[in-house]
């Protein structure tokens, strides 16, 4: 719907103006296709005829005239450079200018509009102009400037807008109907605006209505409008045939209900999709419905009152439009709003349609309560004694619930008026009493229970938690007819067993609840959660292949659920269970997907985002970024009170954690306060034979048998691998792990047979129950060629590394590096001390890679590495190894064995 190009109207105007005028129509449609290009012609004809301009010549002239600009890109005109065209059409020539005389950087576009004016005209001109250039809105685009050129050519100087024009803005965004209704509303009040100022545009086209990228409109060429009350019509060509109300193209004076008219039109076209493609002054406009193709997406919505909108609007006697732009702009909103369009006020039972869609929810909700109080008109008597039970156990409820928190009235508190009464004193007065007070009610028991078992679980106090929810699951299960609430309090079962080992415990929960649920439990989340918490019981297990199955299930329901949060814990869970089997890079890529998720949806300061930035941290120490890791364990260590408090097992955890990964870098003064703290607090919440207070033992140990002291170190190993048998059993993963690690500390202390038996047994419980390739199938490999070091096979040792070689790098850096020294190990025992030098060099250079060239762990390795070069006669690299590590062991408070000798 572009305006036709100036130098073709110009070639067929001119072939045709000379002929007789009855032959005139003919000839254009012989010398053109173009629709729109024929009208403008033909008006140009008719408009010659009425002798509008003074006649046929004059008209000729004009033509001739104005069809060839005065001005070239590159003139000047004023301080302005034309640089390019932009357009042209009945009006005239349009050029993109830019200031030349650099006072300051600035494009406007500048029109050189047809004709010359005379006498007074200028004067005229330039009144408008004044008028014009007062019109602000962010819908009109301003005139800044205007004038005449040397030769007498009026000239405005408008702002430039970037965009496209509107029926090519809507075709290229795919712009959808109520876009399009957005667009013409804009288009509505700014028109609006100029009224206001009496102002009329009397050219209101698609090609006059640039789009921004941001979907906002601006009009065009209001600088050649004319005011309210002029009583000269337009000149012929100052207005496009096609889209021009009646009135003007019989040369009556251009009004506000002249841009109405152009203002349906542009509704009209927008709505349909489709050019009108013929006169409007010689007939009614099509309607929307009728003018739409086929495939429109929307036309069944446009019959009714859009078509009614754009009848009015398009009306052929300006009486019968809306009164004013706003006017159709508001019928618009009404349709939009489902309001009775004043274009349709004379149908019958259209106003109730109306209502009806509008309150279709309310009126449904009406209908189904008189259905509903229909059918229960015949139990009667049933109804009143179950609201009567209702009433009964709300009030029950709310007594409870009531008295739970009189605790913190101060005028209850008596003596202990001036105590702070703590959320946790809270859940301990009202755990005491929930059985003595709601034993008649136990449907409304199970819940309050379940409400402060979950407030428990979710302070980290996993051991009041659990009797709660157990026994609200179980009561609502003998209620009968709770199976959503009960299998919501057995996947927290399932999942809190889950966290502390208890693996078949919780997979018993969570297969329970998917049977309560059976296949067809219409609701999806349920069946996900449970299939979510039997995943984390199977990972407690390490049966990896199966945790992921019913992982991969969970997130497959919530995915096509479009449930973002539960997205998030999905792959978080996913990533967990591959990062324990060392599939390092699958995991990083479940964590970019969750991580992002979580804080948008929650924010840091959140237990979602601080429980998947735990576990991404935990695969960024694994993956051997341990700077990284110990930034990131820090900062959510610090989050952790705000969120739980640090009488919290999540709070213990997380010393852990950070514990594990000072200790993994050789900060052992730092590790220290952090592992003593993980014990304290775990051992208050959880209690002092917990598993969380076994895990942060373990590491005690480690630290302990790093910096020389054995004493020490074998309490805390033999303590974390009692309490693990007496809480899991001796065969159990993780008691296998916690015997391995005593029993490797046995045989380093020179206690052979008591450690042997205890790698052994690890190998015989542990290694049948982890998948080869896994990051716990290498470290018990690990063991096993460390345990065969100390007693005499390094053959023994060397072939249990070679069949582990494919996979210590891949499951994580840490293995690759224990893989290595392992190797200078079984080297030193096979060739002597002196032949394992390049063994040793390889493995301190894998350790400072990792950990650093002067961490502790490698300065470890850099002993060793003397202890061979001495022994291959290189005494002094021997010296410069020992002088570069014994400062940093000392630094870190290590004493091993012979460290008198060492620092001699």
């Amino acid at each position: 719907m572009d305006d036709p190009d100036a130098s073709e109207l110009r070639r067929v105007f001119e072939a045709v103006c000379d002929l007789p005028p009855d032959t005139r129509r003919a000839q254009v449609h012989a010398l053109t296709s173009d629709p729109l290009l024929r009208e403008e012609v033909l008006a140009l004809l008719d408009a010659e005829s009425r002798t509008l301009l003074g006649g046929r010549d004059g008209v000729a002239a004009a033509m001739c005239s104005v069809m060839l600009p005065e001005l070239r890109v590159g003139d000047t005109l004023g301080p302005w450079r034309l640089v390019r065209q932009i357009g042209a059409g009945g009006m005239g020539a349009v050029f993109l200018a830019e200031r030349a005389d650099a006072l300051y950087a600035q494009q406007v576009a500048i029109k050189l509009l047809h004709g010359v004016p005379e006498g007074n005209a200028v004067a005229r001109l330039a009144e408008e102009r004044r008028i014009l250039a007062t019109l602000q809105h962010p819908g009109i685009a301003r005139l800044y400037d205007g004038g005449t050129t040397p030769a007498g050519q009026p000239y405005l100087v408008m702002e430039h807008v970037d965009g496209q024009a509107l029926d090519a803005h809507c075709r290229s965004h795919r712009l959808g109907l109520d876009a399009r209704l957005a667009l013409i509303v804009s288009i509505c009040h700014a028109v609006q605006a100029a009224h206001a100022r009496l102002v009329v545009h009397c050219d209101l086209k698609p090609g006059n209505v640039l789009v921004r990228e941001d979907h906002s409109p601006v009009l065009l060429d209001f600088g050649i409008a004319r005011l309210l009350g002029d009583t000269g019509g337009p000149a012929p060509g100052f207005y496009t045939p096609a889209y021009a109300a009646p009135e003007l193209t019989s040369g009556a004076p251009a009004t506000v209900a002249s841009d109405v008219f152009g203002l349906g039109m542009l509704l009209v076209e927008l709505l349909a999709g489709a050019r009108v493609g013929k006169r409007a002054a010689a007939t009614a406009v099509p309607l929307p419905s009728a003018l739409a193709p086929a495939d429109c997406g929307w036309r069944r919505r446009l019959t009714g009152d859009l078509d009614a909108i754009a009848a009015r609007a398009c009306a052929l006697a300006p009486e019968d439009r809306y009164a004013s732009a706003q006017a159709l702009a508001e019928d618009i909103q009404r349709h939009q709003r489902i309001l009775p369009v004043h274009a349709r006020t004379g149908e019958r039972g259209y106003r109730l349609r109306r209502f009806g869609r509008r309150r279709w929810r309310e009126l449904l909700a009406a209908t189904t309560m008189l259905a509903l109080a229909a059918g229960f008109v015949w139990h009667l008597d049933a109804a009143r004694a179950q609201a009567e039970r209702e009433a009964q156990i709300a009030s029950q409820v709310s007594g409870f619930l009531v008295s739970m928190f009189q605790a913190a009235d101060p005028r209850e508190r008596g003596a202990r008026g001036a105590d702070r009464i703590t959320v946790a004193e809270v859940l301990d007065r009202a755990a005491a009493r929930v059985d003595e007070e709601l034993g008649d009610a136990p449907v409304v028991q199970a819940r309050l229970k379940g409400v402060i078992g979950m407030a428990y679980r979710n302070m980290g106090d996993v051991q009041r938690a659990l009797p709660l929810l157990e026994d609200a699951a179980e009561g609502l299960i003998a209620a009968g007819g709770q199976i959503d609430e009960a299998t919501r309090f057995l996947n927290m079962l399932a999942s809190s067993n889950a966290a502390n080992r208890h693996g078949e415990e919780g997979e018993a929960m969570a297969r329970r609840a998917l049977a309560l649920l059976g296949p067809d439990w219409p609701d999806s989340f349920r069946v996900a959660q449970s299939y979510n918490s039997l995943g984390l019981s199977l990972l407690a297990q390490q049966r990896y292949d199966e945790a992921e199955a019913a992982f991969a299930e969970a997130l497959a329901r919530h995915e096509a659920a479009g449930r973002d949060q539960f997205i998030s814990v999905s792959l978080d869970n996913m990533g967990m269970s591959l990062r324990r089997r060392g599939r390092l890079d699958a995991a990083a890529a479940a964590f970019d997907r969750s991580l992002p998720i979580t804080e948008r949806l929650f924010g840091k300061f959140s237990f979602d985002y601080w429980t998947s930035h735990t576990e991404r941290s935990l695969l960024v120490a694994d993956a051997g970024r341990l700077e990284e890791a110990r930034a990131s364990f820090t900062e959510n260590l610090a989050r952790a009170p705000q969120i739980f408090g640090e009488h919290s097992i999540y709070y213990a955890s997380e010393n852990t954690r950070l514990g594990s990964v000072l200790l993994r870098m050789g900060a052992y003064r730092e590790a220290a306060p952090v592992l003593e703290r993980a014990v304290a607090v775990a051992a208050d919440v959880m209690g002092a034979e917990s598993f969380t207070v076994s895990m942060a033992l373990l590491l005690r140990g480690n630290l302990a048998e790093a910096l020389g002291d054995g004493a020490a170190a074998e309490t805390d190993y033999r303590r974390a691998l009692a309490i693990r048998e007496a809480l899991l059993g001796a065969t159990h993963p993780d008691s296998s792990e916690a015997a391995l690690e005593l029993g490797l500390w046995l045989l380093r202390s020179g206690r052979p047979q008591e450690g042997e038996a205890l790698v052994q047994r690890a190998l015989a419980d542990w290694r049948p129950r982890v998948p080869a390739d896994s990051a716990n199938a290498v470290r018990l490999a690990h063991g096993e060629a460390e345990m065969l070091l100390h007693t005499g096979s390094a053959d023994g040792a060397g072939e249990a590394l070679a069949r582990i070689a494919p996979h210590a790098s891949r499951v994580g850096p840490e293995h690759g590096v224990r893989h290595r020294v392992l190797e200078a190990a079984v080297r030193q025992a096979s060739d002597g001390e002196a032949g394992a030098v390049g063994a040793w060099r390889d493995a301190v250079a894998a350790a400072s890679e990792l950990f650093g060239a002067d961490s502790a762990v490698t300065a470890r390795h850099r002993l060793a590495l003397a202890v061979a070069l001495e022994a291959a006669g290189e005494a002094s690299s021997a010296a410069a190894e020992r002088e570069r590590a014994l400062p940093v062991l000392e630094g870190e408070g290590v004493q091993p064995p012979g460290w008198a000798d060492q620092k001699a």
